[in-house]
């Protein structure tokens, strides 16, 4: 492969013991200094960038006979993992510690190189360029730090209140609002699994739970936010172990 894989910049951060490889020897230049993005206002994770072509690709009737007649997606209890949050530089410890209770995980960054596609090479091959996507890369990292699987979760926290007219809740985003009597609040989690060996793919979307605001009268916000807090917790424990259920 005649690429530079210039987003393992990090990657000494958060592995060790990496054994040395050919690719090693392609990457040279200087590093860039990272720039420092929050999870509000940083860059997601795309289907494309964690499935590759596969997720734009044509599928025909005997690619999904093909798929359903493969072996079954699993990731053993105890085993080594990396785990990514999407658009986050690091997953939130409340997913870590749930994780770690039957993983054994190391973590990467969820925010993607928005250079991967560039060629640092005027000659390079632009298919080659275009194929090299940000699960491509966990996957190397994964092999050289002997890891089984590439775990990546989203994340969205979303409000919501009860339309009289349509008798329907109303989901968005959740801005920072202050709560009402009338406030809902869930935590949408969506998985995707990779088999670091070959490359194979599982994603997992489990039940979301929905929780009526307590006591928001007078709330302060930081009453909102511990309300908040308990919420991610709940959810995280809830949709690990119906990650570990389904998949292990």
């Amino acid at each position: 492969m005649h690429f530079r894989l210039t987003l393992f910049l990090c990657a000494a951060t958060f592995l060790s013991g990496c054994s040395y490889s050919p690719i090693d020897a392609k990457k040279n230049g200087t590093p860039r200094a990272e720039t420092r993005i929050s999870k509000a206002t940083s860059v997601q994770l795309t289907d494309r960038d964690v499935f590759g072509s596969e997720a734009t690709l044509a599928v025909s009737e005997e690619d999904i006979q093909d798929a359903l007649g493969g072996e079954a997606f699993s990731v053993p209890l105890n085993a080594s993992v990396i785990l990514v949050q999407s658009g986050s530089r690091a997953p939130e410890m409340m997913m870590q510690q749930e994780m770690s209770k039957y993983y054994l995980i190391s973590t990467f960054s969820g925010i993607p190189d928005t250079q991967k596609s560039l060629s640092c090479n005027s000659n390079a091959d632009n298919a080659e360029s275009e194929n090299m996507n940000y699960m491509q890369a966990l996957r190397y990292i994964a092999a050289k730090g002997q890891q089984k699987a590439v775990i990546v979760y989203w994340d969205e926290l979303q409000s919501g209140k009860y339309d009289t007219v349509t008798k329907n809740t109303v989901w968005s985003g959740y801005k920072n609002e202050k709560f009402t009597d009338a406030t809902l609040l869930r935590y949408l989690v969506r998985f995707a699994l990779v088999d670091v060996a070959t490359g194979e793919w599982a994603t997992w979307s489990p039940v979301n739970y929905e929780y009526s605001v307590l006591s928001p009268t007078g709330a302060t916000s930081e009453t909102q936010e511990q309300q908040i807090t308990q919420l991610k917790q709940k959810t995280y424990a809830a949709v690990v172990k119906d990650l570990i259920s389904r998949y292990e």
